[in-house]
């Protein structure tokens, strides 16, 4: 199941945003790779001293999410999923594309196990 693991200070992912970021996410996800797969979206907050770029803390509203997603998809996919992922942070929260952080990690089906979850519909 493709994961994505998002984190940002509490106020940039006030609890409203997070339902839609979520399902922004997995929007994307789907509509650039059409895979009708479940999509996971995990939330964590930083404090601000816990996000540092170059040696210091990073920008206030800064937004990192790293996607762990299945092999197998051409760079062109990947690029239009990191592309969409991003659009998706800056449509749900408002902070600015130069504040969004997006990786993408291809993991092989045998590397990972995976819980059962119920057909989305």
């Amino acid at each position: 199941m493709p994961t994505y693991v998002v984190r940002a200070r509490a106020e940039t992912l006030i609890p409203g945003r997070r339902q839609r970021l979520a399902e922004q996410i997995t929007a994307a996800h789907r509509r650039v790779t059409g895979a009708p797969r479940a999509v996971q979206v995990v939330v964590e907050d930083l404090r601000g001293r816990d996000h540092f770029v170059d040696g210091r803390a990073a920008v206030s509203g800064s937004v990192y999410v790293h996607g762990h997603v299945p092999t197998g998809w051409d760079e062109p996919t990947l690029a239009a999923l990191a592309a969409g992922v991003r659009e998706a942070v800056v449509a749900t929260t408002g902070v600015v594309e130069d504040l969004v952080w997006v990786y993408l990690s291809e993991i092989p089906p045998e590397r990972m196990i995976e819980a059962t979850v119920p057909a989305v519909p």
